[in-house]
Formats: structure tokens, C-alpha cells, sequence
């Protein structure tokens, strides 16, 4: 069995401070009546965060993308809906935990965009912009880094685990 090591990446302050210069950006910059649709998963934390950091009155919602594999490279195939709402007319900021390839990004984005939605802006919590496949643009980020590795905490989690970590590190094979 192979020992995992964790090396934090972003302490619980930082992840802190970020989020609240991100909610008051959001505050300034974000139409009236904002609807937040976030993935259901590693983002739940971050819109916890987000939605206690912005000032103004907000509404949310939940999605969940299933895809060919699993990971963020991979082909989706469907969007759910866990309590159907409406974007039609909406302004939608969509909150993703890690984005990357943009591959389900720009799926999502789609996905809303022929649902109706007047505008759909991208936030995650970790954008790794070095990693990308498309032309995706996330307008919104709390934290940014080059691809460390396998990201753990802070709702991100490896095999069902380490998601209950206050901070987000790079997990590897000890030794």
C-alpha cells in the first residue's frame, strides 16, 4: 500500500482572504439578482463561503454533470437538475471547485446559454488557466495555480476522502 503525503497549497487563511476580496468583487461587479448555479461535489464548500462573503441578496442552486470517466478532462454527458429551476432570463455565475481543461465548463456554459440564461459567467475556486483544452474563460477565481497534482481539501476530495480538510494541498506518494 502507498503512503500518501499532503503539502498544504493554499492555507485555510488564504482560502479566507480570497474568498471574501472575491465576494466584495462580486458584490461590485455582478448584475442585480444574481443566480449562483453550483456543481454539486468538491464546490459546495466554496459556495458556502461565497455566498457568506457576498453582501447582496443572492439565489442558488444546485447542478450534477455525469461524465464518461469522472474527472475534469472527461467527456460529459448529461446535466441534472437535483430540484429543477429555471435560468431562462437569468444571470448565472456557475461555481466550480477546480477548472481545468474547460472541457465540462464549456459544456455547462452551453447548457445554460440553450436553456435560456442571459448570461453565464464562470468562478472556481482553483483555476489552473495552464491546463486548458478550450477557450473557455473563467472571469472569476478565488485562487490560481499551475497543476500541482491530485488537489485535496476544502470539499475537494481523492477517493472519497480528505474533502473535510480546512485547507487545499497537493497530494502525494510519500517517501
Amino acid at each position: 500500500m502507498i503512503e500518501l503525503h499532503i503539502e498544504t497549497v493554499f492555507s485555510r487563511e488564504e482560502i479566507a482572504s480570497r474568498i471574501g476580496a472575491l465576494g466584495e468583487r462580486l458584490d461590485s461587479e455582478l448584475p442585480p439578482d444574481p443566480l449562483f448555479v453550483s456543481l454539486l461535489g468538491g464546490s459546495v464548500i466554496f459556495l458556502a463561503d461565497l455566498l457568506r462573503a457576498v453582501e447582496r441578496p443572492v439565489r442558488y442552486e444546485l447542478v450534477h454533470v455525469e461524465t464518461t470517466g469522472g474527472g475534469d478532462s472527461d467527456t460529459p454527458l448529461s446535466l441534472h437538475y437535483p430540484i429543477p429551476f429555471q435560468v431562462k432570463g437569468e444571470d448565472v455565475l456557475l461555481l466550480k471547485d477546480v477548472v481545468t481543461s474547460g472541457v465540462p465548463e464549456s459544456y455547462l456554459v452551453g447548457q445554460l446559454r440553450e436553456h435560456g440564461a442571459k448570461s453565464v459567467r464562470l468562478c472556481a475556486l482553483v483555476d489552473m488557466p495552464g491546463e486548458r483544452r478550450t477557450e473557455i474563460e473563467c472571469q472569476y477565481r478565488a485562487l490560481v495555480t499551475e497543476r500541482p497534482g491530485r488537489l485535496v481539501g476544502f470539499g475537494l476530495k481523492h477517493r472519497g476522502q480528505y474533502g473535510n480538510l480546512p485547507y487545499i494541498g497537493r497530494l502525494t506518494a510519500a517517501g
